[in-house]
């Protein structure tokens, strides 16, 4: 394992865990489990996917993203509607309350990022943001197990 590997590795998980600690005390709601920010995000930038969408993009088995979604579904945070066209068919969406609930977790990142990248020199935010697209094949190559390409 390289340098670069492990440095990454470990960097990812500690800024996962410090986002994660931060949200847990200035979050005024509940915090939901990971599993259900992380399928409302998905959900709300594809409106209208299936469950089986859904575990796809989440990696995870259709029972248990079918789980997630009921848990989700009781708790008001996705509603299920038939297809328009196929009516064996259900579609996700996200409810009023959930948007609202991931603009606040999303504005509080947000914050804790850009209040990082404020202590940041010039030159460390321009190699930030030059190193996004980058970052963002290597994501994907971990998640599909493919080799990064050219986007």
């Amino acid at each position: 394992m390289t340098d670069d590997a492990i440095a990454l590795m470990h960097l990812a998980h500690q800024l996962h865990r410090s986002l994660d600690r931060r949200l847990q005390g200035d979050f005024v709601h509940p915090k939901p489990p990971e599993a259900q920010i992380v399928a409302l995000w998905q959900v709300r930038q594809s409106p209208g996917m299936t469950v089986r969408e859904l575990a796809d993009e989440l990696q995870m088995q259709p029972n248990n993203a079918s789980a997630l979604v009921t848990a989700m579904v009781k708790n008001g945070l996705l509603t299920r509607e038939p297809d328009q066209r196929d009516r064996r068919v259900v579609r996700l969406h996200v409810t009023e309350q959930a948007r609202e609930r991931t603009d606040e977790v999303q504005a509080l990142f947000s914050g804790y990022l850009e209040a990082a990248l404020g202590e940041l020199g010039d030159d460390e935010r321009a190699a930030v943001h030059a190193a996004i697209p980058a970052l963002t094949r290597i994501a994907r190559h971990v998640r599909d197990g493919r080799p990064p390409r050219d986007e």
